[in-house]
């Protein structure tokens, strides 16, 4: 509503209205004069007689200065009434404006008070996290590539994601697919290694491709339990893909860091 009130056109003079009234007063002042001086002298208010009749203007100059001084009023009663649409417009102007400024900083406080609160929660739900689902690095290693897909998407899920496993032929370069709180989706690429190699930039080429026009994704993220190559991480910060390297994986799981804080991602709220 505010921001429809504010948008609001500034009034215009309406000089058409104005310029309409004017003449039209000028005229009727101009032969009204000629008119009433026939009918009180008792002459034809016509005549075919240009001596006498409607058309014996004895004095022009008086009928014109009649019909300006009948138009006269209309003018001031324009500017009058124009200056008062335009204060009453600037009033409402001001008025919504400091009503879109109090909303905006009420919502950035409310955003603000919000975030501060879950970033508390983050800290004080680590001890729940770790009870819930915390494997070890141990644990992830010895994992097949099929059961580290189900350890990330129970990890998403210990996060407060919703999450399912869509590996396979055919995933087009997503394993784990999951859903935030406001239903922002999240493309995970999973990437197991028992030798400790290092996810190149070809994978983050794949799934930055398909995240977004395939699933609708907003967030793209790659986890491996060994390392990503130089040129990978750089090209994963430039295009905004999120990267979990084992550093990372171990305080996500094993430690119970959120994932939000993990990745550095904006909380859903």
């Amino acid at each position: 509503m505010g921001g429809g009130g504010v948008g609001q056109r500034r009034p215009e003079y309406p000089y058409r209205a104005v310029g309409g009234w004017k003449l039209g007063l000028v005229v009727v002042g101009a032969l009204g004069l000629p008119v009433l001086n026939n009918w009180t002298a008792g002459l034809p208010l016509a005549s075919a007689d240009a001596g006498s009749g409607f058309m014996r203007i004895q004095d022009v100059s008086a009928s014109l200065t009649v019909g300006l001084l009948l138009a006269l009023p209309v003018v001031v009663f324009a500017r009058r009434f124009h200056r008062r649409r335009l204060s009453h417009h600037e009033a409402e102007t001001r008025r919504l404006q400091r009503e879109n400024r109090d909303m905006r900083l009420c919502l950035v406080l409310e955003e603000a008070r919000r975030r501060a609160a879950w970033r508390t929660g983050l800290g004080s739900d680590r001890a729940e996290r770790r009870a819930g689902y915390s494997p070890s690095v141990e644990e992830i290693d010895s994992a097949t590539p099929g059961e580290f897909e189900d350890i990330v998407r129970r990890l998403l899920e210990r996060d407060g994601l919703r999450a399912r496993v869509i590996g396979g032929r055919g995933d087009q370069a997503v394993d784990v697919l999951a859903f935030d709180a406001v239903g922002r989706a999240m493309a995970v690429q999973c990437k197991h290694t028992t030798r400790g190699r290092k996810v190149g930039s070809e994978v983050l080429y794949r799934i930055n491709g398909t995240a977004a026009p395939v699933y609708g994704a907003g967030v793209a993220m790659v986890v491996t339990n060994g390392s990503f190559t130089r040129d990978a991480a750089t090209w994963g910060d430039v295009h905004g893909i999120r990267l979990i390297d084992r550093e990372a994986l171990v305080r996500w799981s094993a430690e119970a860091d959120h994932l939000y804080q993990v990745v550095e991602l904006r909380p859903p709220l």
